[in-house]
Parts: C-alpha cells; structure tokens; sequence
C-alpha cells in the first residue's frame, strides 16, 4: 500500500484531489473535461465496489454504483443505465452518442452549463434525450461519494476488497534509491 499511509487517508485524498480537479475545469469552463474526469471517477469507485477478484471495471458495476450513489441525489429521470451510455460517449466519441444510445437501452444525457446546452444535433435514438445540470451531476458525485466511503466503513469485506485496490492507486512523489513517496 503506497508508502504507508492508511487506505482511508489515500482514498479520501483521491476523492478530495478528483472533485477538486474537476471544480477546476468547471472554473475554467472546460466542461468536458471535468466530465471526462467525473465518468472516469466513477469508473474507479465502481471498481472499489466491485465483486472480489474483478480485475477490472465492468458496465453493470458503473451502472449499480450509480444507482446505488449518485441517482438518488440527481432529482431526474435518469439512471445508472443512462450515465453508463453518457460515459460512453463522453470518453470515447466526445459526444452524447454511445451504442447503448442507439440501442435504445439507455438516453442520451445532453448537458446544461452555465446557461448553455451541449447537445447532439444528429441524434436519431428510440428514446427520448434529456438534460442534466453539469453542477448537479458534480454535486450528487461527490455527496454519493461521501456515501460510498461511509458505507465502506460498516461493510468489512468489501472494505477489505477497496483496500487491495486502493493501494494499487498512483502515489505520487519523488522516487530515488528506494521507493519515497
């Protein structure tokens, strides 16, 4: 586990340096980029949560974590399944569109940023898109976060599962002879 420290510690400090980096695109209206840096957060609490031996992230740990932690703070129509397609689209086409879009099995999210709207001119999807608050998403992020580390607190074994994983995380530092951090 990266020098030492405690897996609390690393992952609270994770969380704090991530919504920080994300206000800070916001800040400098890099809106996509602070969603890039939100779906990919996600990404990686979904897979503190995930079953023991997952190697990796998987679609329905995304949409289970949302469900579970950031939905129920949203106020929306939206769900796990509709953030999954967004996330898609956001880290690999830049857009709104994914194949879970096109499928029908999810919406497309189209996205409201200080009084302007980021949407798929294109968009040819079975159902309905909708709009969600860039604020609003970042808010239930990190209030759904706060949840999960709360809740990893009163759950031993899968606190021992995001342990292992957490001391996987980057620690940042300088290296020399040995491993200083």
């Amino acid at each position: 586990m990266g020098c030492g420290r405690s897996v609390k510690l690393m992952m609270t400090a994770w969380l704090d340096r991530r919504v920080k980096a994300i206000r800070s695109c916001l800040d400098a209206s890099f809106a996509e980029a602070a969603l890039a840096l939100l779906y990919s957060g996600i990404d990686t609490l979904a897979f503190l949560r995930a079953p023991a031996g997952a190697k990796e992230v998987k679609g329905h740990d995304f949409t289970e974590w949302c469900d579970r932690y950031m939905v129920p703070f949203l106020h929306s129509a939206v769900t796990g399944i509709d953030l999954y397609g967004a996330r898609c689209g956001v880290l690999h086409t830049s857009s709104a569109a994914s194949g879970l879009g096109r499928d029908g099995r999810a919406r497309e999210v189209w996205y409201r940023f200080k009084g302007r709207v980021g949407v798929n001119l294109l968009t040819n999807t079975p159902q309905p898109s909708l709009v969600l608050d860039i604020e609003v998403l970042v808010d239930a992020f990190g209030r759904g976060s706060q949840q999960f580390v709360a809740d990893l607190e009163g759950d031993p074994a899968q606190r021992t599962i995001a342990q292992e994983r957490v001391g996987q995380f980057f620690s940042w530092g300088v290296l020399a002879t040995g491993v200083e951090c």
